[in-house]
């Protein structure tokens, strides 16, 4: 939005527009907006000689707005600048609960690891059947702390940029089985079946590493929501000009 230095609307664009509507323009940025804020915001500038800067909520949404000088005391009037921020508050509170579901999930595995390795450390006369039950255990334990670093990992790959696919001719059959492969202990552990519905001739060209860790992703949620001695299907079939791959499980699922 340009202001002129008495404060006059001179131009919006189209998002402007949409946010204050197309007749502001010729009116004082308070009878444009209704939004005291935003002229108190220009009126600082305006005396400090300086940008200016503040948060605030417009139609019950929150706004970053920025006031920028032409000339070097606004003489030849002003730039005001509204940033949407919702979506940004969305991501940022999508990955806080992230963070924060990450460490309760590496709280339990870590937990389980330690009170068998104790269980190891005091009882040492233990028969040979009950130590291979719970160095089972640790090797689930251990692989689902593969799987949540994993997952940091991936997320901090993301937000850096650093993800570049690398296409290839991968064969679909066999990308499933070492998906399942990777979390076999876990769906053990519950008891779980796993089958694998694809044919040994489906291909498709891809970024192995990058479809295998979304796939291990939700087969890994797959196997925590899933009821112990229930059904998982691996699924990969041809639907032109497409190939679906799925994940199916007997869980609650996500509510809509």
């Amino acid at each position: 939005m340009l202001l002129a230095p008495n404060g006059t609307v001179l131009q919006l664009n189209q998002p402007a527009q949409l946010l204050f509507g197309s007749a502001a323009a010729g009116h004082t940025l308070l009878q444009a907006t209704h939004l005291p804020q935003l002229d108190e915001l220009l009126t600082q500038a305006l005396a400090t000689r300086a940008p200016a800067d503040r948060h605030l909520q417009i139609n019950g949404q929150p706004h970053h707005a920025f006031v920028a000088l032409a000339g070097a005391a606004g003489e030849h009037g002003a730039v005001l600048l509204v940033q949407d921020l919702t979506e940004l508050e969305r991501l940022g509170r999508a990955r806080r609960d992230f963070v924060a579901n990450i460490s309760h999930e590496l709280r339990t595995p870590i937990t389980s690891i330690r009170l068998i390795a104790d269980t190891l450390r005091h009882l040492p006369d233990l028969d040979s059947q009950r130590q291979h039950s719970l160095l089972e255990k640790i090797a689930i334990e251990t692989e689902a702390l593969g799987q949540l670093s994993g997952e940091l990992l991936d997320l901090a790959q993301i937000e850096s940029g650093q993800v570049q696919p690398s296409y290839e001719l991968v064969a679909v059959r066999d990308l499933l089985a070492t998906v399942y492969q990777r979390l076999q202990a876990l769906a053990h552990g519950k008891a779980l079946h796993v089958q694998i519905e694809a044919s040994p001739a489906l291909h498709v060209r891809t970024d192995p590493l990058l479809l295998e860790r979304t796939l291990v992703n939700l087969l890994h949620n797959a196997i925590k929501f899933t009821p112990a001695g229930g059904t998982i299907t691996l699924l990969a079939r041809v639907e032109e000009p497409r190939l679906l791959l799925g994940v199916i499980d007997g869980g609650n699922g996500i509510p809509p």
